[in-house]
């Protein structure tokens, strides 16, 4: 069983890690930015996979969506600072990272990712 800084998950809980269904997007508020920076504070505030889960949805979401030509040129240090965000949110998930620690990759990318 792998070491996790100075600790053992139990094997149950690296299963089920590992078997989690995809979650879709949540753009029912119309705007992916706002959903995805709430559903990463919900997801540093509360540490429930679920709501990682769909913190990480929305995140890939936004990823794709600062990836194209013309977001990266209205903000190019937002693409940065979301796949910073993404590291350590796969880190906290495995609980390898501080709530602490994603509280300020995620505030670094919501100044970096201002509202259009």
């Amino acid at each position: 069983m792998p070491a996790v800084v100075g600790a053992w998950l139990p094997l149950s809980q690296l299963l089920w890690l590992a078997l989690q269904l995809p979650v879709v997007p949540d753009t029912s508020s119309g705007n992916l930015r706002d959903a995805t920076f709430r559903s990463l504070n919900h997801c540093s505030s509360t540490r429930q996979q679920q709501a990682c889960m769909q913190a990480d949805s929305n995140l890939q979401a936004l990823i794709v969506e600062q990836e194209r030509p013309e977001a990266r040129e209205r903000q190019p240090r937002c693409l940065g600072a979301l796949t910073q965000v993404e590291t350590v949110l796969a880190t906290f998930r495995w609980r390898l990272e501080t709530s602490t620690n994603l509280q300020r990759a995620i505030d670094a990318a919501e100044a970096q990712c201002l509202p259009l």
